[in-house]
């Protein structure tokens, strides 16, 4: 016997998609290890009667989603999900066109590691990883 079930708790990555071939909605899911430190990304494939809901969401929306480990058309693993629910809210953007400084690091220190968002709104849109890295020692 076999048990073929997912729980996931992460966050939305990118703007959830339409297939109009397949009917199907689709988001993209990203999920953190224990350590925080490694992050797995889960593509979530959902029936039109949740469509609604899932195209609703904004990027970085933190969702629970169950569902099953099933391979799509082309033998990529994917989630399809029998429930989701949005756990909170979607972030607040930050104020646009408000100027806080030059940019330019006063002094040397470190940049963390995170997530940026490259090619919004494009086909390509995706999550990168930039490195940690040290800032403001070229004075």
């Amino acid at each position: 016997m076999s048990v073929n079930a997912v729980c996931l708790i992460g966050l939305v990555a990118v703007r959830p998609t339409w297939d109009q071939e397949s009917s199907l909605a689709s988001v993209l899911v990203v999920t953190a290890g224990g350590d925080r430190a490694f992050r797995e990304r889960h593509r979530v494939v959902v029936e039109p009667s949740m469509a609604g809901a899932v195209l609703a969401l904004g990027v970085g929306q933190q969702i629970f989603v169950t569902g099953t480990v099933q391979r799509d058309h082309r033998n990529r693993v994917i989630v399809v999900a029998r429930d989701l629910w949005p756990i909170g809210d979607v972030p607040s953007e930050t104020t646009a066109g408000v100027s806080v400084g030059t940019h330019a690091s006063p002094r040397e220190h470190h940049r963390a590691g995170h997530w940026r968002r490259v090619s919004i709104g494009g086909p390509r849109e995706r999550l990168v990883w930039v490195r940690t890295t040290t800032v403001g020692h070229d004075r």
